[in-house]
Parts: C-alpha cells; structure tokens; sequence
C-alpha cells in the first residue's frame, strides 16, 4: 500500500472510529464546537459584554478558525506516542500518524465551516467575489498547521513534559489571537507584539472575507507562509533522521 493511500485509510479510519464511539455519530462533529461557541459567547459576550450582536459573528470567525488549529495541533503532537503498540510491530513513516490527525481535523473543520457560513447568510452577510480569498487562507492555515503538529510530533516522544508546555502555550496564544476582541482597541505597543502571532494574522483575514467582503491581506499571509515552511523543513528532517530511533522510545 502506498504511503497516500494509508494516510487516507488512517484518516477514513479514524473518522468512522469515532463516529462509532459517539451516541451522536456525526451530529457530534457540529455540536462539540457548537457548545465550545456557546461557552465562549456566554462568558465574553454577555458575561463581559464585549460587544453588540455584531460580536457574534465576529467571535465565531475567531473561534471556528482556532478550533481546527488548537485541536489539530494538540492530536498532530501526540501522534507517534499514541501509536506506540504499531510503531514497534511495523514500519510506517511517523509523520503518517500526524498527518493522519490533521487531516481528519480538517475533514471535521469543513463541516464547521459550512455551518459558519450558513450562520453568517442567515445573519444577512451576502457572499461576495472575496470569499474566494477563502482558499487560499485555508491552504495558509492548512500549512501552519501541519508545519507545527509535525514537528510537536518529532520532538513530544523525546520530551513528554514538552505536552504540558504545549497545552500552556497555546492556552496563551489562544488570548493573544484577537478572537475575543478587536486587535485595534489595544495599545499599538502591543499590536505590533500580537502582530507576530500567526493565528492573529489568520483570523483577521477571516473576518476581513466574511464579515467585511475585503481580501485578506496578502502580505501577512505572505509571512506566515515563509514562517511556516522552515518549520516544516525542520520538522521533517528530524522525523528523518530519528525514523528508527522512535520504537525504542515507545518502551
């Protein structure tokens, strides 16, 4: 079998076990982010009155693009450890496993953005030209994500604390996102600091697509790719490198 062809088995497989778990099958993919939305809507949104109802599309804008990357990136992380028992019997490539993760994080993140996008038509935004700009910022992501999950893949097996510094961090990248506020309410002291966030430029650009029918700005999705290849470079090289030393970690 090739090596595609096992990515897209794994990710077939991982879907449908999970569907298999769930009293709600499928309807489960919608209404886990959908309560996550609710929670963060009821504390920033009306708990801390952050905004108007205008705050609502612009909270989920936010929410629904760092959901796909907060959970691809926690699985993608723990990948090689959670298929220790496969990894000692056969060879397979280890970055499989995390592509596998990502993969069927976006599989579910689709479905999610559907129904985002159904809510925004319903709330009386009209699809324009610049949606289209959709594409491209989501292959942008798509990169980021995979860049990071790859590498938290390579190095959590050699360092199994790294897991508990992942969680906190992205805890704190999460808050410095602009998800649940206006980056230009802040001080330009520390926009230019939040500025660096990756995720920030990203969710931006979503809101400047759906909620503002303007393009994305090209320049900082242009930066975020330059960021994010020689993390993904990096990230190969040491699962290339390490390929073989992974099973005698696992015991």
């Amino acid at each position: 079998m090739k090596y595609s062809e096992l990515v897209l088995y794994g990710v077939y497989s991982d879907l449908r076990t999970e569907v298999a778990r769930r009293l709600l099958g499928v309807l489960w993919w919608a209404l886990e982010p959908v309560m996550y939305m609710a929670v963060f809507y009821v504390v920033f949104g009306l708990g801390l009155r952050q905004g108007d109802t205008d705050y609502v599309p612009f909270l989920l804008c936010g929410l629904v693009a760092w959901k796909w990357f907060d959970s691809s990136i926690r699985q993608a992380g723990m990948a090689i450890q959670g298929n220790s028992g496969l990894i000692q019997q056969i060879f397979v490539p280890k970055y499989v496993f995390a592509l596998i993760q990502v993969l069927s994080n976006t599989f579910k993140f689709f479905i999610v953005l559907l129904l985002l996008l159904g809510f925004l038509l319903l709330f009386g935004k009209e699809p324009t030209l610049e949606w289209l700009g959709l594409v491209p910022l989501l292959l942008v992501q798509l990169l980021l994500t995979l860049s990071l999950g790859l590498l938290l893949s390579a190095l959590i097996p050699f360092a199994q604390d790294l897991k508990q510094v992942v969680d906190n961090l992205l805890m704190l990248m999460m808050f410095m996102s602009g998800i649940f506020y206006d980056l230009q309410q802040l001080p330009a002291t520390l926009q230019g600091i939040l500025n660096y966030n990756p995720m920030l430029q990203l969710i931006q650009a979503y809101r400047a697509i759906l909620l503002h029918n303007q393009w994305p700005d090209w320049l900082s999705l242009g930066w975020v790719v330059l960021g994010a290849l020689p993390v993904l470079l990096l990230a190969v090289l040491i699962l290339r490198r390490f390929e073989r030393h992974y099973p005698k970690l696992m015991l």
